[in-house]
């Protein structure tokens, strides 16, 4: 895209600033300050045709990652779409689009649209003033005075002078005194992610004689790149002890994008001999307490000697050790007098705030990511600003963010981050930027909530140790490892990187199963117990159970539904529900002549052949299946159904019961395993085809489409276990797993002569656990 910016330039100049312009007469143009500005940048805060948008991928065009979204996080993706990749990908230079400034990021340089083209920032520098209000980046072509957007804080120049940042009009022993440090250079980073071009710096001297008060002595920059740096070229210092505010949008971690407000963070420093000084999340928070530190020392000390301790005090309280540290700018005092007196600094082995960059590749800047990852839990606007001013100002008192509550609160954020993969998406979003090497944040976030949970170390020696969490404040509380109510979530111990994370279902699941009794031992989750688990002998561990090894029960309906022509089933049930009578008389309860009732009436137009023991709750449940299915019960008993076809020593079955914890453990036991009670039982497989052969296939011929036949549990459970080739899930003795009412074996027939097999459930469920 050529143009003849020069040209342009000169025209401008002549429009704006000629003869009838007061400001021509004065061709010191960088003198202007701002004023009502002709230009502003488009963006929040710029002109309505709103350069930001919601969604989108990216924090301009060109980059090559996309930024996601991340689980947790309400903010919005805010996508910058004035960041372009080079000069031909800018827009056209549109009316609406006067004034605005964009950014091209294969040039690292700013053009703005200014008359129809898009002129290189340093022309327009050349000419004009540009300025920064709102986040936007402004020019000035009235060589007019601005007024400064409200700070929060009261209303402050935008190019230095005399003004009161405190908000009141207190004066000030600098305001009168001369310049002390002429000419000093200040350079610096202004990051909670990096701060967007358009953003403001600036500097406020403190009065060390009035307990660092504001002076009305302000300087002010802008941010005019991509990566938050900024500069003072030349500032003549009164005081040496400040305070910079950058204000303006950010570079948002957790969306890609950019802060849905401005905001401001700020740092306290002195600059006695020191020209570097980064504004970021660990300044801003540090800033209440740096102050505190130094009032309670009756104002004795100077900044430097309780900075080390107020950054050591901050990472503290997000459960940060870094242990030794690399220095810092912790050089001599140079004899600057504080509070009147002169004073000796002690050097400490601890590194400044103002020293740490998110890009800076050492263990400081995934602290500094870290805490600049967490003061988002409530956002990246107003609402941030106010969360971490809340927890600032408990650190400031004592040193120490003494809020549980919060602290639990923000715990669970961030362990829901971690388990749901977000860590890995906010370091997609910050490598995108394209700004450095993404420092290690993951695991200071990770110790931070698994500390706040009390799990301890996570080491070669609790390698595998599944646990819960058991601080009261958090929300995924429970009582005991067990407790079925309330959340799922257990956490593991990782053998292999040491790191605690959310266990997979198998691993808390399983815990406490230990050596399975024998090879293909089925139990259900201790956690999930919905969920089967298949003990390997070869292996020696338990694996997840897959349909191969577990058949769940079909809905009766589903098994007519699904016959083929000519083929015919029975069904083999347990009887419904029964009183507290187990004897040969005992009834049904009310409820149970209302389950077969209910069945029953699944069969509807079928001609059912029933057969029933000769107990008679297995009678009463024919009579209500038939009453439900509209047909007539004729009374068929087959004693073989009275529930110990299996039994072969009557003699010796209590006993067998009674070693066995119950009949229930002992039938079940059998049915799965082999040696349970030698010579009470048949053999298992032979009894079974024995039933099968004799028993069942002959009936068939009585059978039009359905027979029904209700017998019960002690005899219903191995059938059906047989049918299955032991694949249904009825082992009390080991998961307390027992067939439920109206539940058994569908054994079909077809045209051949061929059987086979389907688990079945008449009610809702199949099993019921005791």
């Amino acid at each position: 895209m050529k143009t003849t910016w020069p040209i342009v330039l000169l025209a401008f100049f002549l429009v704006y600033c000629g003869s009838d312009n007061p400001a021509s007469e004065d061709p010191a143009v960088d003198d202007i300050s701002s004023g009502d500005t002709a230009y502003s940048g488009g963006g929040h805060g710029g002109n309505s045709s709103g350069r930001y948008s919601s969604g989108g991928h990216g924090t301009g065009s060109s980059s090559s990652v996309k930024p996601e979204p991340v689980s947790a996080v309400t903010d919005t993706l805010i996508e910058d779409t004035t960041a372009v990749e080079s000069v031909n990908d800018l827009p056209a230079c549109t009316a609406d689009k006067e004034g605005e400034s964009f950014y091209v990021e294969g040039e690292h340089a700013l053009y703005f649209c200014m008359s129809g083209e898009w002129i290189a920032s340093e022309l327009v520098e050349s000419v004009f003033q540009i300025g920064c209000r709102n986040g936007v980046l402004t020019v000035n072509t009235t060589g007019e005075e601005e007024e400064e957007e409200s700070s929060g804080q009261g209303q402050t120049s935008p190019w230095g002078g005399n003004f009161n940042f405190g908000g009141g009009s207190t004066s000030s022993g600098l305001d009168t005194m001369p310049v002390r440090i002429p000419g000093k250079h200040i350079v610096g980073i202004a990051e909670k992610g990096p701060f967007r071009f358009g953003a403001s710096v600036k500097i406020i001297e403190l009065d060390s004689m009035q307990r660092l008060a504001d002076s009305k002595l302000t300087h002010k920059t802008c941010i005019t790149e991509a990566a938050g740096n900024f500069s003072f070229d030349s500032v003549d210092l009164v005081s040496p002890y400040l305070r910079l505010e950058a204000n303006g949008y950010f570079h948002n971690e957790l969306t890609g994008g950019l802060s849905s407000h401005t905001v401001t963070l700020k740092a306290i420093v002195d600059v006695t001999d020191r020209d570097t000084v980064n504004v970021n999340m660990l300044t801003h928070m540090e800033a209440p307490r740096v102050q505190k530190l130094v009032e309670d020392s009756g104002n004795n000390k100077p900044i430097r000697s309780v900075k080390a301790q107020a950054l050591k005090e901050i990472l503290s309280s997000f459960e940060i050790n870094l242990g030794g540290s690399s220095g810092g700018n912790n050089g001599g005092f140079n004899g600057w007098s504080f509070g009147g007196q002169q004073q000796t600094v002690t050097n400490t082995d601890g590194r400044f705030a103002e020293d740490i960059g998110l890009f800076d590749g050492d263990e400081y800047s995934g602290a500094l990511l870290a805490v600049s990852i967490m003061m988002q839990r409530k956002g990246s606007g107003s609402e941030m600003s106010q969360y971490t001013s809340g927890i600032a100002e408990r650190i400031k008192g004592n040193g120490n963010w003494d809020d549980n509550n919060a602290k639990a609160d923000l715990a669970d954020w961030l362990m829901v981050l971690d388990t749901s993969g977000s860590y890995e998406t906010i370091r997609n979003n910050i490598a995108s930027w394209k700004l450095g090497e993404v420092p290690e944040f993951e695991k200071h976030l990770r110790n931070f909530w698994t500390s706040v949970y009390q799990f301890g170390a996570c080491n070669a020696m609790t390698a595998g140790t599944v646990k819960h969490v058991n601080n009261s404040l958090s929300k995924f509380f429970i009582s005991y490892y067990e407790q079925p109510e309330g959340p799922r979530t257990r956490f593991i111990c990782d053998a292999e990187t040491h790191l605690w994370r959310a266990a997979t279902d198998i691993e808390k699941d399983t815990v406490g199963f230990g050596k399975g009794e024998y090879d293909g031992q089925i139990k259900n989750g201790v956690i999930n117990p919905d969920k089967y688990y298949v003990y390997e002998q070869s292996t020696g561990k338990w694996r997840v159970a897959t349909s191969d090894d577990i058949m769940e029960f079909v809905d009766i309906s589903e098994v007519m539904a699904g016959l083929a022509p000519g083929e015919k089933v029975i069904f083999v049930l347990r009887h419904a529900e029964r009183g507290d009578d187990t004897g040969k008389n005992g009834h049904l309860t009310t409820n149970g002549k209302k389950q077969a009732q209910n069945v029953g009436e699944k069969f509807k137009g079928e001609q059912i052949y029933f057969a029933n023991s000769t107990y008679t709750r297995s009678k009463e449940t024919c009579e209500n299946f038939a009453i439900g299915a509209g047909v007539t019960y004729t009374e068929n008993t087959i004693a073989d159904l009275d529930g110990e076809w299996y039994v072969k020593n009557e003699s010796n079955y209590e006993s067998c019961k009674s070693s066995n914890g119950g009949g229930w453990q002992a039938t079940s036991a059998y049915a799965y395993k082999d040696g349970i009670c030698p010579g009470v039982y048949y053999d298992f497989e032979s009894r079974s085809e024995e039933f099968i052969n004799d028993l069942v296939k002959p009936e068939f011929a009585k059978v039009n489409r359905v027979g029904i036949w209700i017998s019960h549990d002690t005899f219903v459970v191995p059938i059906t276990v047989y049918g299955t080739n032991k694949k249904v899930n009825l082992r009390y003795f080991d998961t307390k797993q027992w067939i439920y009412y109206l539940a058994g074996l569908a054994i079909i027939m077809d045209t051949s002569g061929n059987i086979r097999y389907v688990p079945v459930k008449g009610l809702d469920t199949g099993t019921m656990t005791m």
